[in-house]
């Protein structure tokens, strides 16, 4: 059950974003959703013992600042994807993060398939479609946000591998995700230095019994769980299911964000089914040229 419980958690997060940002700033969205991960964190590391973990950085803390700075990158993005978009839209146009991993990775030397350019293409009309645009200049600022955050997740997840995978000092799950929401946290108070506590102070004047309140509170939650929930799964099944398996994701949001009144035509419904197939056969291609060089 844990893969299905990765798609609500993961999709659930987008579409709490959306709701808060009808109302709440981008940066006190941020501000808000790091801190009570922060607090969270501590809190459980705190009884878990995982929290001695964090002082073991040596070698790997310039990449943790570098996590924490691409997470922010990739959080401010979404978040004004959001706040000019539907959350379907960006469900969809956020997992071409598969796309951008296939060509930061031909730029660190891997040489692409037939099967891989293909699926790039398919995906790269598939972004067209959904955007509801046949002009590239002419996509919504929404649209444009939403591919940027999907860029930095996949060079995000390139320095978390190497932290993962460094010899002298591997970094812990516990280790990576704290130092990331943390430095994603600073960052976003640097970010807004000279109006960050008029920007608190407006924001949480609009704090209630609302469904924007509700919003933010479960984005902090649902942030949390994914931490959690999608260390887990990456160490119980192989890359390629829980990459598969988060294909399923932009389904679950546009299901759900149905009720909340965000519609999709019918071209955006074929450019859903582009994508994701596009994103599978990518997925499906990487897992079986990593098998060959295993072999």
């Amino acid at each position: 059950m844990s893969l299905p419980v990765l798609v609500v958690v993961w999709g659930s997060y987008y579409i709490a974003n959306k709701l808060a940002l009808s109302m709440f700033g981008v940066v006190f969205n941020g501000v808000f959703i790091r801190t009570f991960v922060l607090f969270s964190m501590l809190l459980v590391g705190t009884f878990t013992g995982k929290i001695k973990e964090i002082l073991r950085v040596g070698y790997i803390f310039p990449r943790l600042v570098l996590i924490g700075l691409l997470g922010f990158a990739l959080d401010i993005t979404a978040f004004l994807g959001f706040k000019y978009s539907t959350a379907s839209k960006g469900a969809v146009l956020l997992r071409t993060d598969v796309l951008f991993s296939t060509v930061i990775s031909m730029f660190l030397g891997e040489v692409p398939g037939f099967v891989d350019i293909l699926s790039m293409v398919l995906m790269l009309f598939g972004v067209v479609l959904v955007s509801g645009s046949t002009d590239l200049i002419k996509f919504s600022y929404g649209d444009i946000f939403f591919l940027l955050s999907a860029f930095f997740i996949s060079l995000n997840a390139f320095v978390i591998r190497s932290v993962q995978e460094d010899k002298r000092n591997p970094g812990s799950d516990f280790v990576i995700a704290f130092y990331n929401n943390f430095f994603t946290l600073v960052f976003f108070c640097l970010f807004s230095i000279n109006s960050l506590v008029r920007e608190l102070t407006r924001n949480f004047t609009l704090l209630g019994a609302n469904i924007e309140t509700a919003g933010l509170v479960m984005g902090g939650i649902f942030q949390y769980l994914i931490y959690v929930v999608y260390y887990r799964n990456l160490r119980i099944f192989p890359v390629w299911l829980v990459r598969t398996v988060l294909l399923l994701m932009p389904a679950y949001v546009i299901f759900v964000m149905s009720f909340f009144g965000e519609s999709v035509t019918a071209k955006q419904l074929i450019a859903v089914l582009v994508i994701l197939f596009g994103g599978f056969l990518l997925t499906m291609s990487n897992y079986f040229t990593k098998g060959r060089e295993k072999r």
